[in-house]
């Protein structure tokens, strides 16, 4: 027996979750794409691959963010996490001697960190994970942003703009939401790339020492 029109469930009858996980996908696949779009011409080589590994990428993403335990709100249109902003950079609260302390104990390889970056009196904080220690030398290797020592400061020349951070919920709330500052005032949010976008998904924020590891790859 045919059940009525009214009585069948519609394709577009999905629950929240699907419905979040839609839009994440879509706002995501719109951002890289155009950010794909202004790829230079050397990186062009680069491109058939990674278009090819996009949908993987996106889907973890959008799969990762809806089940995670975050502190902060989705705003899943947008694909970014958002919270209120302070009227001036937290990083500016941190000292050399409770940064060290806390990577002396926490450091490790894997271990997601915050970095402060300066251009031009624009301030922002960004995700980046531990990938090499140094113990002997007190340093650590971010995957992205190179060398620093265990205080916070920075050892090349690439990234004599940025300064390693304790985390905290403030900085990491900051981190997460893109907040910006320019000449001491709040400027919209900065767009997360996609990989610090699964980093935030990864955050223990009962414990910051402690992120979750990296899911399994989606099938």
């Amino acid at each position: 027996m045919i059940e009525p029109l009214s009585n069948q469930p519609h394709f577009w009858q999905v629950s929240s979750d699907n419905q979040t996980y839609t839009e994440l996908c879509n706002a995501l696949y719109e951002r890289e794409l155009l950010r794909l779009a202004k790829m230079s011409a050397e990186q062009l080589p680069l491109l058939q691959k990674r278009l090819a590994a996009l949908p993987f990428y996106i889907r973890r993403a959008a799969a990762n963010i809806i089940t995670c335990h975050s502190e902060l709100k989705l705003d899943s249109q947008n694909a970014s996490w958002y919270y209120k902003q302070p009227a001036s950079c937290p990083a500016r609260k941190q000292q050399a001697d409770p940064i060290a302390s806390f990577y002396h104990k926490s450091a490790r390889p894997g271990l997601i960190v915050p970095l402060y970056a300066e251009q031009l009196t624009l301030e922002h904080i960004v995700l980046d994970t531990v990938d090499e220690l140094d113990i002997a030398g007190e340093r650590l290797h971010c995957n992205e942003h190179g060398w620093f020592s265990y205080n916070g400061t920075p050892l090349e020349h690439n990234n004599a703009s940025k300064f390693l951070l304790k985390p905290n919920k403030a900085i990491m709330t900051a981190a997460c939401c893109g907040h910006q500052w320019l000449n001491n005032e709040r400027k919209a949010p900065r767009v997360l790339s996609l990989r610090e976008l699964l980093l935030t998904s990864r955050l223990n924020w009962q414990n910051f020492a402690k992120p979750y590891p990296p899911p399994h790859p989606l099938k």
